[in-house]
């Protein structure tokens, strides 16, 4: 199955509460993606008892040498802002894929910062 789209990310500034955020739950089974822009931040809410890690898959090499994919550990009722990078766009689309140890209760949103 494809992987799911997270939606566009949302315009923030220095005043706008996290707590307002759009977020959507994620996709467990297929993972999801969004296209690579260099600036945005994937905030990622874990509203369940356990942590949960989430994979961003890397797509690149340098000099030959596979870098790794980088994983998050979100704590149980956490949430967590990771910076998109370079290393995770994939070259054939330029999208970013991300996988999900667990689904539950967990959402996530892509912000834009202003």
């Amino acid at each position: 199955m494809p992987r799911t789209d997270l939606p566009a990310a949302q315009q923030v500034n220095a005043s706008t509460p996290i707590s307002t955020l759009n977020l959507t739950a994620v996709d467990g089974t297929n993972g999801n993606q969004w296209t690579y822009r260099g600036r945005q931040l994937l905030v990622v809410r874990n509203g369940g008892g356990a942590s949960i890690t989430a994979t961003i898959k890397s797509a690149t090499t340098v000099d030959g040498l596979a870098i790794p994919d980088r994983t998050v550990t979100v704590a149980a009722s956490a949430t967590a802002v990771i910076l998109e990078a370079q290393v995770a766009r994939q070259p054939v689309n330029g999208k970013v894929y991300i996988d999900w140890s667990a689904a539950a209760s967990v959402t996530a949103g892509l912000i834009d910062p202003a």
